[in-house]
């Protein structure tokens, strides 16, 4: 597989190579004070705005392309854009995939292999940006962002990074973003960790925006769709039939009830939180006058809504089409900003998403497929295995947490830790909807689904086991969530991935991409230099920047 540095740099004009800082130590300080750091390139980009969708499906670009007519439509003209990119991890949730378009490297290196796991050494389960000391911050993240290579090589570069959700900023900005924020459902306003300073001195610019209440115009309205409902149906929109309990257009924000925080809670599940985040990147720029001099900043920016809305509905709803035809405008409002305020030819762009989504079973099964949702047979399925283990090996409490052994049960009834793996294996095995159980050093590289474990695999923090699902399953009930990700399948691994260099020249590229290359091809074009871009996955620096 050619890596998009590659293909990128072919197409375009020379750019001169940079020293930069090595990419094996996120905790270093990157230097401040009077250091100048490295030359900036000639040039290269005043500004990058990585652009993060989650949970947009690659097809969603082909499928609405003719309902596209401003941001969106704009880096499908203007960028380089490669219809069939991919993640190459399992783990397809929120974290993972940040992580890794902002490292370039795998979860297996990153240490983000979830949301979420458990942590044997606390006995307790650990969230993904979890922090004893801050509440939430970007420690658990075991590799640098191209934010953080870029502070390292120049310390006068600003580095900024905001999200509807708190991992996505937190993880897109790196150890030593300058600021990172995130929405609050209870207070409708923008909030950020004590890790990136003194939460009661807050920028003046941050406290004026979140004391205008933007939102306000929102209170007592209903969210209606774009596009009236009658005209969707040529985009394979379907609203999803719940019998007694339909949920359809109009929306009512917030519930019966005058308290301000369940409205507040309301737009996380709406497009308006796109088009706050979009207001919110434009004060931001303004502010910190990002882009204003010779050395390159960074705001990574992720939109979450199609993510909140895309569970509650599924990709075929006409809520989710709306949510993505609002996003286009939020697109492209900003690019005119930025455009207006930095000059597109001085402004890097990438777009790409954390994961995509599958199709809701229901409807795959409706239509002939294989698929299915966790119920009741993999409840007692679980519950037969607990029953089994106790009967082979004695009373006990075998599993920490989901295939998460716990060795000193094991060892104090005497048990082989082979056999008890054995057993959970061949009782796991039978149960509907699982493909396969597999320890992590079964898995075999050549094999494709496998290849995807072994790069979600991190020994600290995964589980004992893993658990391959069937395709087109979800371990949720369809009153938690109506459509979801999570899989090692296309429909999850297959994302949209763009790049906008500054002379806004476009094509196409069909050839398989993979995500991990996005963060070496903009440090490939930012100019950071041979050892930085030798530090991401796979990337063996020297030799391939000798071929461009």
């Amino acid at each position: 597989m050619k890596r998009l540095a590659l293909l990128l740099a072919l197409a375009a004009l020379p750019f001169t190579l940079a020293c930069g800082a090595p990419a094996d130590a996120p905790e270093a300080e990157a230097s401040g004070g009077e250091t100048t750091g490295s030359a900036v390139p000639e040039g290269a980009p005043r500004l990058v705005l990585l652009i993060a969708v989650d949970q947009m499906r690659a097809d969603y670009l082909e499928r609405f392309r003719p309902l596209l007519n401003h941001g969106l439509a704009r880096l499908l003209q203007e960028g380089v854009v490669f219809t069939d990119a991919h993640h190459f991890h399992a783990a397809t949730e929120t974290a993972p995939g940040h992580a890794t378009l902002a490292t370039g490297v795998f979860p297996k290196r990153h240490g983000i292999i979830a949301n979420g796991w458990f942590d044997r050494e606390a006995g307790e389960d650990a969230y993904c940006c979890g922090d004893p000391d801050y509440g939430v911050s970007p420690r658990n993240m075991l590799a640098p962002s191209i934010g953080d290579l870029m502070k390292a090589a120049w310390p006068q570069s600003k580095v900024f990074a905001a999200s509807g959700k708190d991992r996505a900023a937190i993880l897109m900005g790196g150890h030593h973003a300058d600021g990172a924020w995130w929405y609050s459902r209870l207070r409708g306003t923008w909030v950020t960790s004590p890790y990136y300073g003194d939460p009661d001195s807050q920028p003046e610019w941050l406290e004026r925006f979140n004391g205008e209440d933007r939102l306000a115009v929102h209170f007592g309205t209903a969210w209606e769709p774009l596009l009236p409902l009658e005209h969707t149906s040529a985009y394979d929109i379907e609203p999803l039939d719940r019998g007694s309990f339909a949920d359809t257009f109009p929306h009512a924000l917030g519930g019966y009830t005058v308290e301000r925080s369940a409205f507040y809670a309301s737009i996380y599940r709406s497009p308006f939180l796109d088009a706050y985040l979009g207001d919110f990147a434009e004060a931001l720029i303004d502010a910190e006058d990002l882009g204003a001099d010779e050395f390159p900043d960074l705001l990574a920016v992720s939109f979450s809504a199609l993510d909140t809305v895309g569970h509650g509905f599924g990709p075929n709803a006409p809520e989710t089409l709306d949510v993505i035809l609002r996003l286009d405008r939020t697109i492209g409002e900003l690019l005119d900003f930025v455009d207006e305020k930095v000059g597109l030819e001085n402004v890097l762009i990438g777009l790409s998403a954390d994961h995509g989504v599958g199709v809701v079973p229901e409807l795959v099964v409706r239509d002939g497929g294989d698929g299915g949702r966790f119920g009741t047979e993999q409840t007692l399925c679980v519950q037969r295995l607990l029953a089994r283990l106790e009967e082979r090996f004695g009373s006990g409490e075998f599993l920490l947490d989901t295939f998460y052994l716990d060795a000193e049960a094991i060892e104090a009834v005497g048990a082989d830790r082979a056999a008890v793996e054995d057993t959970i294996i061949e009782a796991m095995s039978g149960c509907p909807l699982i493909a396969e159980v597999i320890r992590p050093a079964d898995l075999d590289p050549s094999h494709s689904l496998h290849e995807l474990y072994l790069n979600s695999y991190y020994a600290e923090r995964s589980a004992d086991l893993i658990a391959i699902p069937e395709p087109n399953v979800l371990p949720a009930p369809l009153s938690a969530v109506t459509a979801s990700h999570g899989s090692p399948y296309g429909y999850d691994t297959h994302i949209p991935l763009i790049i906008r260099r500054q002379d806004g020249t476009g094509r196409v590229v069909e050839e398989r991409a993979n995500t991990i290359d996005l963060a070496p091809s903009l440090a490939a074009i930012l100019g950071l230099g041979v050892d930085s871009i030798a530090g991401f996955e796979g990337f063996d620096g020297t030799d391939r920047l000798a071929d461009l």
